[in-house]
């Protein structure tokens, strides 16, 4: 399967000063990253790994921002990159103003902490989405970023997966807490990896997202349970786009943090 579209919508979910939502999305507000029927369906379950997903939320005088995130160390967070960004100085949010709240059910959160530090991938550069058309493919191949948290939660981290190549039609779930269902864990089970896409490193996939899903986990299953292999950062019209752990596996080594 070919790439539809050279342009991407991200799927973060801002606020402005002016109360305006500015949703990272070229598609219509009916149902912005759902291909065909929308089959997200709330998460009841508990434990691993849905309790290591959390809302990633920037908190800012100037600017308030809504994604998602998986924890994979008791003080780190994987999300995406550009989750973490300003729009308008290029630059990454203070780190107070980064939030990470795990197992949010309702108006209960399992555990709380704020960013410490922030990662990057070596070489990333940050690419304004500047209006509906989205941001070109290519600014999303480094779109995965790693939040050091200020504290160890006492959640169980997700597993990772392994980072082997994967095949088409490779059954997918995809998990977030999206802008129009915040408080309520929702997952679309049974999607499917449409085309590794190479020699670009990202996933296409069928898998329904929504704003405020950007840094949300894209799990395998492994041994009979469900481990991190991609994060999803975009939606085209016929597609949505994930970043494969084999791009951003070094986020995980170490705790070192890339303070920009």
């Amino acid at each position: 399967m070919r790439i539809t579209h050279s342009y991407r919508a991200r799927l973060c979910a801002l606020t402005s000063l002016t109360g305006l939502l500015l949703t990272s999305i070229d598609a219509v507000a009916a149902g912005p990253g759902v291909i065909g029927t929308d089959d997200r369906k709330p998460v009841t379950e508990t434990g691993r790994p849905w309790d290591a997903i959390g809302q990633v939320n920037i908190g800012g005088y100037r600017a308030l921002g809504q994604c998602t995130g998986t924890l994979v160390r008791p003080n780190l967070v994987i999300t995406a990159a550009h989750c973490l960004m300003n729009d308008a100085t290029g630059k990454p949010h203070p780190f107070r103003h980064i939030h990470f709240l795990a197992g949010v059910r309702g108006g209960k959160h399992a555990a709380h902490a704020k960013a410490k530090c922030l990662r990057f991938l070596n070489g990333h550069t940050y690419v304004p989405q500047r209006n509906a058309n989205g941001v070109p493919l290519s600014a999303m191949f480094q779109d995965v970023a790693a939040i050091t948290l200020d504290a160890d939660l006492a959640i169980e981290p997700a597993t990772i997966a392994d980072a082997r190549p994967r095949a088409p039609g490779e059954p997918l779930v995809h998990a977030a807490y999206p802008a129009d269902r915040r408080f309520q864990l929702q997952a679309h089970t049974g999607c499917r990896l449409l085309q590794p896409n190479r020699p670009t490193p990202v996933w296409l996939s069928d898998c329904d997202t929504h704003p405020a899903s950007s840094g949300g986990p894209v799990f395998v299953e492994e041994n009979g349970s469900l481990a991190l292999a991609a994060v999803m950062v975009g939606a085209g019209r016929a597609n949505t786009t994930a970043i494969p752990l084999a791009t951003w596996q070094e986020l995980l080594d170490g705790n070192a943090c890339e303070q920009r």
